[in-house]
This record gives structure tokens, sequence and C-alpha cells, in this order.
């Protein structure tokens, strides 16, 4: 047993009251008058004994008042849990307020039923019920019980937020907290765990959750009156090479997840000046893609974005996404001992191309500012300062053409190409070395040649190194010797390897057609830009390699709002963090640009696609899982017909100060009916 106002108990003392009145009221004589002293005797017994009877049941019945009135008061209950100890109870609310809560329900927003079912759980809640009421920011301003005045004011604040939570980082949060506050600050008594969601399987994650076993937990489950989703996936050049006045082929790919077929959706896009929209046909639970031709007509930054219209969720129904329109290229050639002209007369004709050629001994890290491709030229040796400084290069987007000499240093090259994830050379080779074929659906010769054709004026290679377990590793051979060698790698990060020579024992490479219109395509390819678009929250490489004021910090501009990104320096770059609780929080679905003392780029930013996956746990599933990590006292409920028509039943302490206010009122009755009618 145990009381919500032990204090006033003390007033039990005041039953001595009726005791000292009994001993000296009932004690007091009173003078009888009579005719005759013949019954006297009889008389004298018979009311002694009545009064006496009568008096005693008076007392009780007046204590007994007493008490019941004091513990009224007192308001007796017992615990949700026998085995807890004294303490205040606590009721641990957990809103999901994630995008995917923005679904339409019977009345209105899940987020919004969400809300109004808490606050009936609130009004329903003790006045000195401790309240922990959180979201999906799981911070500071959360971390603190309140009264329930305070916890409905909270409550007004929830909003969507693009932040997620699993299951287990929520369950945990919360118990962690109790725990420290009941050891530290308060003594807590019965805990109660209320989980309203949508319960998204991609959230319902139940490993290492820490129970409480002694603990009661209300998993609630809002469902949406549609159980459907259309999005935007993705979207991507043809070509990562955006030249003004060039044209290239915008794709985007749209999701349909629902059971039905979705007909004449206008899909519409915006890059920088240009408009294009389609309308197109959907099948239940599949995706298509759309393509868009765009020509550049000026150089740049562009800034597009990705529409759709969506009945259900909306959060979705946009995608960013930005580039540059470069005016220039930098090209950096280090010669070699056995370096060719033809390297250097080829980007001299280009005046896209900012070159600088060198001697590989006149090679300072200086060289490397505003240079997007270097081409190591008939270099026979790789010292290992060289070879680091090309590996970080490489590392921060750069990229890297390698024609090698003609007396290489095996073991120089393969320590160099182990580090960059080139193949190993093994020797040379002088049988099978006349090229068999060029690979055309490879993305670096898309629109270079207007068709294909196994009749081309290709050259002549004489000797050519051979490559080891190329096939093993992220290589792209363009072209390839009828020996089965590739002649021409590309990596997934856009560098090169040539495996002869541009010397004429080796080939007569550099005196084809082929030679210019390669090393002109890998420099287009190799302009160093941000991604097309990257997800708030996840880590992206978003590289910048501009110098940056030290007394100007970075920022990320969208109209009148700002944010401060994490950067990190790596040399002559610079990388850009959108992931943590904070950017997450405050960073929204746009086109920002990048600001220093000037504007120096511009990055798209997403939100994450996760929660486009309209996918819910069920009943069976949430409670199976539950129980089988242990999960003991469990009352599930759902809410389809909306919060109102829901009965939620939290196990609310046994309360008995009604039973005592009636008791007192019986009591002090039977005061009255003794004192009326017992003579």
């Amino acid at each position: 047993m145990q009381f919500v106002h032990p204090e006033f108990l003390w007033l039990l003392t005041l039953l001595v009251v009726p005791v000292i009145i009994h001993l000296f009221h009932f004690r007091r004589f009173k003078t009888l008058y009579f005719p005759s002293l013949k019954f006297i005797k009889y008389i004298e017994q018979e009311n002694k004994s009545t009064k006496k009877l009568k008096n005693l049941l008076v007392l009780i019945a007046r204590l007994l008042t007493l008490v019941f009135l004091v513990l009224c008061f007192a308001q007796p209950f017992l615990g949700t849990n026998e085995n807890q100890s004294a303490g205040k109870n606590v009721l641990a609310i957990y809103i999901d307020n994630s995008f995917s809560m923005s679904a339409k329900g019977t009345e209105g927003e899940l987020l919004s039923e969400a809300k109004e079912l808490t606050r009936r759980l609130l009004n329903e809640a003790k006045p000195e019920t401790h309240i922990l009421i959180s979201t999906n920011k799981l911070d500071g301003i959360e971390q603190r019980l309140v009264n329930k005045v305070e916890a409905l004011e909270y409550l007004e604040k929830i909003e969507f937020s693009p932040i997620r939570r699993d299951l287990n980082q929520v369950l945990n949060w919360q118990k962690e907290f109790l725990d420290r506050e009941n050891a530290q600050n308060v003594k807590l008594a019965a805990r109660q765990y209320v989980i309203i969601s949508d319960f998204q399987k991609n959230q319902f994650k139940t490993e290492g959750i820490k129970i409480d076993n002694k603990a009661k937990y209300y998993p609630i489950q809002i469902l949406p009156q549609d159980l459907s989703n259309l999005y935007i996936d993705s979207v991507w050049f043809s070509s990562p090479i955006h030249k003004k006045g060039e044209p290239n082929e915008l794709f985007v790919r749209v999701q349909n997840k629902s059971e039905n077929d979705l007909v004449n959706i206008e899909l519409e896009i915006e890059a920088g000046t240009q408009h294009r929209s389609v309308f197109m046909d959907l099948q239940a639970n599949k995706s298509t893609v759309s393509n868009f031709q765009f020509t550049n007509q000026t150089s740049g930054i562009i800034e597009g974005k990705a529409s759709i219209n969506d009945k259900q969720l909306f959060w979705d129904d946009d995608f960013y996404f930005s580039y540059t329109v470069a005016e220039n290229a930098g090209v950096l050639i280090l010669n070699g001992e056995d370096a060719s002209d033809a390297v250097n007369r080829v980007y001299s004709l280009e005046s896209f191309y900012k070159v600088k050629s060198i001697s590989e001994l006149s090679f300072t890290r200086d060289e490397l500012k505003n240079i997007d491709l270097i081409i190591l030229n008939g270099l026979n040796q790789i010292s290992s300062g060289l070879a680091e400084e090309l590996k970080e290069f490489k590392n921060q987007g750069g990229s890297l053409f390698i024609f090698p000499g003609t007396k290489i240093k095996m073991d120089e090259y393969n320590r160099f190409f182990d580090g960059i994830s080139f193949p190993r050379i093994s020797g040379v080779k002088a049988d099978g070395n006349k090229i068999d074929k060029l690979t055309y659906q490879d993305p670096f010769f898309k629109n270079v040649f207007e068709k294909e054709s196994q009749k081309l004026n290709l050259p002549s290679i004489k000797k050519s190194y051979d490559l080891l377990n190329f096939e093993q590793k992220a290589i792209f051979p363009l072209v390839t010797l009828r020996n089965g060698s590739p002649l021409l790698i590309r990596t997934s990060e856009n560098s090169y390897l040539f495996s002869s020579a541009l010397n004429a024992e080796f080939s007569t490479f550099s005196d084809n057609a082929l030679f210019p219109t390669v090393l002109l395509r890998a420099g287009e390819f190799s302009k160093r830009n941000l991604p097309l678009y990257a997800t708030i929250g996840k880590e992206s490489k978003l590289l910048i390699y501009e110098e940056l004021s030290e007394e100007q910090p970075l920022k990320l501009t969208q109209n009148n709002f700002e944010f401060i990104p994490v950067i990190s320096k790596n040399g002559f770059s610079t990388n850009i963090s959108i992931s943590g609780a904070e950017a997450i929080e405050k960073l929204k679905a746009g086109n920002y640009k990048i600001f220093s003392e000037s504007v120096i780029g511009v990055i798209a930013l997403n939100y994450d696609r996760l929660e486009s996956e309209i996918s819910y746990k069920i009943k069976n599933e949430i409670e199976v899982e539950l129980e089988k990590i242990g999960v003991k006292n469990l009352n599930f409920s759902t809410v389809e017909n909306g919060q109102s028509l829901t009965v939620v039943d939290l196990d609310k302490p046994q309360e008995y100060w009604r039973i005592c206010l009636v008791l007192a009122l019986l009591f002090i009755l039977s005061e009255m009916a003794l004192l009326r009618f017992m003579k």
C-alpha cells in the first residue's frame, strides 16, 4: 500500500479527540427522579450495560470516520507492480515523427493522430505521474522528466523530422535515462513505455534492446488509410561530362509502391532555365525510367529539380540535382625520359584545357593546384615520394593517365599500382598485340563514333606490358588486344593505363586518329565536380578544390538560411560533411550554394528515400519479436479507424480514496443513527 499524499497521515493523531470526549462526556452523572425504589436495582443494571454498549459503538464510529477521512485525503493506492519500491510512477511516451508519419489517416495525418492520442493518455494520467515524452530528436531537451502540463505544452511543438530512429535506439535511450534518473535524482516506481509509430519494417530493429523487466510496454501502431506511395528514386546523366553546347541525356526513375496501376502521372523537370515534362504510366509495385535531352547553352552552375504529384506522401515528390558546366579543365603532364611530344600537342589545340608540361624531376606538390588530370608521359621509374603524391591526388578525386616508358622498373611501378588499385605488370609481350576490339558500349566512347565499325584504321602495337589479374579489379577494358590483354583500361574513378609505350619501338598509337580522341575524352571525364546530388545524413565525398580563406567560414546557403557544416582539409581539397544529427535536423532538401568569400559551387541535397519504401510490420510480427527478446508485460493496440475510436487502457494504480470517502460517510451516518435511535 502506497499513498499519494502521505503527509496527511499525521492527522491520525486527532483520533485522541473522540477518545477524550468519550472518557469525559459519558462519565457525567445525571439526576434521575422516580417515585418508588421498587425496581431501582433492576433499572440501574439495565441502563448501565445499554449505555456502555452505546457509548462504545459511538466511539468506534467516530474513530473510523476520522480514520477514513484522513485516508481519503492521503489517497492510498496499490502500485502497478507490487515489487516496485515506493516512488513516483513514470509514463514514457515515444512519438514517431519521421516523414512516414505524414501519411493520411482517418482523422488527418498520422502524426496528428499520434499527438491527439498522446493528449488523451496524458489527460488520464495522475497529476503526480512523471512524464518522459520523446521523439526522434532524442536530444537534451527531451531528456527530462516533466509533469502533465509541461508534457502537453511540449506536445504542441512536435513537428516532422527527417531524423529516423530504430526501435532499439529509442527504447535503450529511454531506459538508460530513467535508470540514471532513478539512481541520481528521484526515486521512480512503476514504469510504462508507450511507443506510438507506424512501425515500418526498416525501422523495427530489436537487436540489442535492453528490456526493463519490471515495466509494461504498450506498442500502438497507427496505420494510414492508403498503403501506397509514389516517389522519385534517383536521377543521373548518361555522361558525367557537361560542356557548353553539347547535348546530354537526363534519366529519372520513379517508383510506384502500391497495388494499383497508375496512369497519366506528370513528371516535371527543371534544369536552369530549361523545363521539360512528360506523362507516364506506372504498373503496380514497379518503377519506370524517363529520359530528357538537355543542351547547356551557357557555362556555370546549373540547379535542377524533378517533381511529381502524389496524393499520399509529399516529402519525397521532389528530387534536387545540380551540376557545373565547366569553362576549363587543368592538365599536368609529367614528362619522363621516353616522353612523347604528341601528348602536349593534343591538349595545346583545345582552349578548354589549361596545360602544364614539366619534367618529372621538376615536380612539386604546388603543381597540383587547379589540376584535374595528371599524365605520366614516358616515365621509366616512379619514386616513392612521387607515388605518394599521385596516390593522394587520386584519392582526392583527381584522374591519372599513365603512358609507361620503354624500360620501366617493374618493382617501382607495381608498388605504385598496388597503392592505386591498378593491375600489376609481369613483363613485355611481343605476340598477339594487334588490336582486336574497342568497347563501344562503355560511357567513355559514348557519342564519340557515329556507329560501331570493325574497319577502323587502328594503330600498330609491336610490344605491350602484360597485366596480371585485371579481371579481378574494378577495371574496364576500353581497347583489347588479340592475346586477350587490354591495351587501354579505365578504372571506376576515371583513371587510365595504356599498357604499351608511345615510343615507335612499342607502338604507332600516337600517330593514329584514335590517340587524340582518347586523350581529349580522358580530359573531359577527369573534370572534378561535386556529385549530382547527396543525401542528408549520409557521409558523401563532397570535395571542393578552391583555396579557402582561414577567416571566412565555409557555409551552405539557401535564400536566407545558412548552415556551417563540419569540414576537413586534406592537401588542396576540402571535404564537406552533411552527416550527423545537426545536419539532419537543420538541413532541408534543396539546392545549396557553397559560400566562402564568394560562391564557389553548388550542391543538391535530398532526403533519404529509405522511408519511401512503404512496408509495415503486422501485429503478430511485432508481438512475436518483442516477446522473443524478453518483453513479458506487453499490450499491443492498432489505430486504423482514427484515434478517437481507439481505446488504450494503460495499467493504472488501484486507488482507494473514493472507498475511504464512502466508508467515512457511512460511519458518520452510523453514529447519528446510534445517537438517535439507540436508547
